[in-house]
């Protein structure tokens, strides 16, 4: 029998700073704005839902921040520095450029 081999995880030489989390706009409210529920959600109920907390992340002092940690984490899920997954997979795909 063969061995298997594992590939080997590279070495962070530092955690990404998360220290403009305390200046964000969404811990005054429900986290479920951010994130889908549970439980299926349907495109309209999602489409609002983002809408609510990109209305939020517009108006965030850290959005830069939130929007940079996401990406460079490859965050998978939710609405950080005002883009859904779906969106920041894109930018990180060079398919979309991040407005301001």
């Amino acid at each position: 029998m063969e061995s298997a081999h594992m590939a080997t995880l590279p070495l962070l030489t530092s955690a990404p700073s998360t220290s403009w989390q305390a200046h964000g706009l969404c811990r005054s409210v429900d986290a479920g704005v951010f994130f889908p529920p549970a439980q299926f959600e349907h495109k309209p109920e999602r489409e609002a839902r983002e809408k609510r907390a990109k209305a939020i992340c517009n108006e965030c002092p850290v959005r830069g921040e939130c929007l940079e940690w996401a990406l460079s984490t490859k965050e998978p899920h939710g609405v950080w520095g005002g883009y859904a997954e779906g969106e920041r997979k894109q930018i990180l795909q060079g398919k979309v450029k991040i407005s301001a």
